[in-house]
Parts: structure tokens; sequence; C-alpha cells
């Protein structure tokens, strides 16, 4: 049996932080708007999504393993140097957490950074409310360039998310988003 809380975003944070640094799987639901060309004649795109992933990685010693294991030189021999991102990790002492936020501006908002897995599913839908697949939307969305190296990762504003299960807890946003 599963315990659920329902939790405000400034708790959320909390419960994130508390959760320790090693790593672990969660499964998140989220409703976001999608980054789409200005071209798009879909207006108002509410993507609702079910993802799995983990948190508390260290992105940096993935990189290296990921390198080693594709050229065979030992982990030990492989350097990866962090390029620059746009947010920063909250810590809890000396430990980093998987909330982050922008490093350039306080805007108020909370990300939980995470390791992407799999995309359980994700229904789009426009500003009436009416579904659209996935083939309508394509040609506007961005292109992604993947790196073999690099693990898919994402950031994604606690705001936007309606569930999380993490640690065999529920976590379940008390203000649901409205997009």
């Amino acid at each position: 049996m599963s315990t659920t809380l329902k939790l405000t975003v400034p708790a959320m944070v909390d419960f994130l932080t508390s959760i320790g640094s090693s790593a672990q799987f969660v499964s998140l639901e989220s409703v976001t708007q999608p980054k789409l060309k200005k071209t798009c004649p879909y207006v108002g795109v509410v993507k609702r999504a079910a993802n799995q992933g983990w948190v508390n990685i260290d992105y940096k010693a993935k990189v290296e393993r990921n390198i080693a294991k594709a050229t065979g030189v030992p982990v030990k021999d492989v350097t990866y140097e962090l390029g620059d991102v746009w947010f920063k990790h909250i810590m809890d002492g000396d430990k980093m957490t998987p909330v982050v936020v922008n490093k350039t501006k306080d805007d108020g908002k909370f990300y939980m950074f995470y390791f992407h897995r799999k995309t359980k599913q994700s229904e789009y839908f426009d500003v009436g409310g009416k579904k659209l697949s996935y083939s309508q939307l394509e040609p506007y969305f961005y292109a992604s360039k993947p790196n073999e190296h690099k693990p898919a990762v994402r950031s994604i504003c606690l705001n936007n998310l309606t569930k999380l299960k993490a640690r065999g807890l529920i976590v379940v946003n008390k203000v649901q988003p409205v997009h």
C-alpha cells in the first residue's frame, strides 16, 4: 500500500531535498506547454505526460563511464569537463539534491532535474481541449541533438508536476497546473 501526500510546491521542494542523495527511481506525471516553432498553427498546446527516470545520478561520472565504455579506455583515464548550464542545484550540506533553480535570475521557480528513462504516455491538446496527434505537431517541434555519450536529462518545473512517485510515496501537487 502506498502513502499519498498532497503537497504545495514549497513542500515538494522540502520532500525532494530530504529524500537523500543516492540514486532513486522516480515516476512522474506532468502538464506542460511544449516549445513549438512560431509557425505552429495550433494555439495553446498542452502536453500531458507520464515519464520514468532517476534522480541523484552524478552526470559527470555517468558521461565519463559512457565514454570509457564506448572507447575501451579505463574510466579512471577519462576526464569530462562540465559545460555551462542555466541552473544550479539546491544543496543539502555538501550533497546535491534533484532540485535546481535558475542561476541567473530569481524567478521563484523550482525544478526537478532527472535522468529520463522512458515516456510511458504523452498526449497533446489544443487550447480548446481538442486532442492533437504527435504527427500533427511533429513539424513544429525543435530538433534535438542527442549525444551518444551524454544521458538524456530533463528538468521539469515543480509547478507542472501533477504526481510524483518516489521512495514508496506518491506526491500529488496540491495546486494542479492549469494550462
